[in-house]
């Protein structure tokens, strides 16, 4: 049994080279933190990634929504609602639609994402990290703000001080999460922001728990090449947090549970270093340009 730990736009490339050579069921367990309440409706974008990434909807340019798109709804709706700067699509927003009216009707985000999975013909289990409210915030001059008010209303740009998930102490796993991490042969982090796109799921206490307690293998994939972030904000989020935005600081951070991580070419210079803190290191080409490039690295993954 496989299962994936994984959230953020630039995961769904890694799974979805899984998804062409693992014939059995995968466990995907998503990250919630980003998850916002926008036009009335439950927007959850990480589990929509990888439900459009699974099953062939996803606009793989942008890199998330679906493809072929449009946008009339957006377009009809700003200068009416000042949450206009989110980019929803007019296909995408029947997905929103739709969970939100099953949440109303008394569904948990667990069953709503079962549903439209089997309803997109998705063969792998895709399961929220929990139920519950998580909000990934971003600290920037003693203000706060939703990640997805940092990351697509402001474009990344404030400075950060720190970032919390709010709710995250309370907040419990979401059914199956625990099972699929305790019975897994293995567990395999995709190369996420670690911060933003792992961490509201790691941090999960019964969650990282369960990830400490194991003895399976639990292997990273570095989001981070040469001392550079593969893509997004990851780099200032790791340096407010007080992580080295290197390999070496991403095996600093998933430390206390990881046991292999597989980093690129370009920084084997730091085998030694990771290994002298007793973590297993494989060494690939680890970006994803193309189709091709997904599934040669989701097996070697494989071969861990």
């Amino acid at each position: 049994m496989i299962t994936i730990i994984t959230g953020g736009t630039g995961s769904i490339k890694l799974l979805r080279g899984l998804d062409s050579i693992v014939k059995e069921e995968i466990n995907i367990i998503v990250n919630v933190g980003d998850n916002i309440n926008l036009f009335g409706l439950y927007i959850c974008p990480d589990i929509d990634t990888t439900l459009y990434g699974l099953s062939n909807k996803l606009d793989v340019v942008k890199g998330w929504g679906i493809k072929n798109d449009t946008f009339n709804f957006l377009e009809s709706i700003k200068g009416l609602v000042e949450e206009s700067w989110f980019q929803i699509g007019d296909k995408d927003l029947v997905t929103h639609i739709r969970r939100t009216n099953l949440m109303k009707n008394g569904l948990n985000l667990a069953k709503v994402t079962e549903m439209i999975a089997n309803e997109f013909n998705i063969n792998h289990k895709i399961i929220p990290a929990s139920n519950e409210i998580i909000e990934t915030t971003i600290i920037s001059n003693s203000k706060e703000m939703h990640l997805q008010e940092f990351w697509v209303k402001n474009k990344g740009t404030p400075k950060i001080s720190d970032i919390i998930y709010k709710g995250i102490m309370e907040a419990k796993p979401a059914q199956n999460v625990i099972k699929s991490i305790e019975e897994a042969d293995k567990i395999i982090i995709t190369p996420g922001n670690p911060i933003s796109s792992i961490g509201p799921t790691i941090f999960i206490k019964e969650i990282r728990d369960a990830l400490q307690k194991t003895d399976n293998k639990k292997i990273v994939i570095s989001p981070i090449k040469k001392n550079q972030i593969i893509s997004g904000p990851a780099g200032k989020m790791m340096k407010a947090k007080g992580y080295e935005v290197s390999v070496s600081g991403v095996v600093k951070y998933y430390e206390e549970f990881m046991t292999d991580i597989v980093i690129d070419r370009v920084d084997k210079d730091k085998i030694n270093e990771i290994e002298d803190m007793g973590k297993n290191v494989h060494i690939t080409d680890i970006i994803m340009d193309n189709k091709s490039d997904e599934i040669k690295l989701a097996k070697e993954v494989m071969k861990i």
